[in-house]
């Protein structure tokens, strides 16, 4: 919601417009330090008191955006709610692995991950809509009590506790032995990351950020007014239509992950994916073009993202398991933040095809770390 309306009217939430970037990105600054003390927390104290804590922050954040009439408490809720996130993140997706059999896994992860991307999308089409009809302030009261019920549902689902191989693996990990276990992990599990690292740096960072300029730039280009849909409207739609295609690939990738031995594949195939697209985002100079780009690097982002999943939770031992998922968010985290950065710096020397380049090099590094990497995972560690 935030970033579909405070863009446009900042004052109404008591802010400058100089204050937009800092205001938008605190929270994922914070959680470039929360994922992997999350995933801590997950692993001493178990899943179901951390996602609690991250439900409660989500619902102290929201209402504080509510009352929050100025930057410092502002930022203040957006710092709780990277923590929350971070929580609620890493300690969702280790729920998910804990729960799920080998044998499931991928459609398991390729579910969550589906309905994580609608929560997305609905806000994406429903917040412009809310706001516009209810104003700032009116918005933030429908989300209030609708985290609230979140954090209910979220009491009521978690009371069961973990499931008994869950508790006997964790309790023979101390605390004093977890960075001992770190150490003991595959190498191979870098790699992983490192795809993760650079499919959100150019789907979530670099796209995210330089569409709308992308697309204000093809329309200058085309001064008739042939354009049917206003530049804003066609970026917000793309974004929603993003969205849309990760959440259709995200099933679907799962339900190969569970067919198929090697994560390895289908990560590859997504990647190719958004590699695709990207050469046509540097190619093609049409509306169309574009949208067929965006639809390709999102359809890519989808099919990949549970792979790199399953792939790591595959390797994590469960009494690290939320150390080593927090340390994927990160990787992830850090790609989506430095992705704009890098854009909108080659967009000043080089221009939008020399960022769309840069992006085209990370896939085809990333497939070629794909195909060095001999397994997907430690057998020892997958049995």
């Amino acid at each position: 919601m935030l970033y579909v309306f405070l863009p446009s009217r900042p004052a109404e939430a008591g802010i400058a417009a100089s204050s937009l970037g800092l205001v938008l990105s605190t929270n994922r600054i914070v959680r470039l330090a929360a994922n992997s003390l999350g995933g801590l927390l997950s692993d001493r104290l178990g899943r179901r008191r951390p996602y609690l804590l991250g439900m409660v922050l989500a619902f102290v954040s929201t209402a504080g955006y509510l009352a929050s009439h100025s930057l410092a408490p502002l930022l203040v809720c957006r710092m709780l709610w990277g923590i929350a996130f971070s929580l609620l993140s890493v300690g969702g997706v280790s729920l998910m692995l804990d729960h799920s059999a080998e044998a499931e896994r991928g459609r398991m992860i390729g579910l969550y991950q589906a309905l994580l991307a609608f929560g997305t999308f609905l806000a994406l089409v429903l917040s412009g809509f809310l706001t516009d009809l209810l104003g700032y302030r009116g918005t933030l009261m429908v989300y209030v009590p609708l985290t609230a019920l979140g954090l209910g549902v979220a009491l009521w689902v978690l009371c069961g506790g973990e499931p008994a191989h869950v508790h006997a693996q964790r309790a023979d990990g101390s605390p004093s032995g977890t960075l001992a276990a770190l150490r003991r992990l595959d190498p191979r599990l870098l790699a992983p990351a490192y795809v993760a690292f650079t499919t959100h740096f150019a789907g979530s960072g670099v796209v995210m950020a330089t569409l709308g300029l992308y697309l204000k730039q093809l329309a200058a280009e085309r001064a008739d007014g042939s354009w049917i849909v206003p530049v804003a409207s066609l970026t917000g739609l793309l974004l929603a239509a993003r969205r849309l295609a990760n959440m259709m690939m995200t099933p679907v990738a799962g339900h190969l992950l569970d067919r198929l031995d090697d994560r390895r594949i289908v990560a590859a195939g997504g990647v190719s994916t958004l590699l695709a697209g990207f050469l046509v985002l540097m190619g093609g100079r049409g509306v169309s073009l574009v949208i067929v780009g965006v639809v390709l690097i999102a359809l890519g982002e989808g099919f990949s993202q549970p792979a790199l999943v399953v792939w790591t939770g595959d390797g994590a031992p469960v009494h690290v398991r939320g150390v080593v998922m927090g340390g994927l968010s990160t990787a992830s985290d850090l790609g989506a933040a430095l992705g704009p950065l890098v854009g909108y710096a080659l967009l000043e020397t080089g221009g939008l095809r020399s960022a769309y380049a840069l992006c085209a090099a990370l896939a085809v590094s990333a497939l070629l770390v794909l195909a060095l990497v001999r397994a997907a995972a430690p057998a020892a560690q997958r049995a």
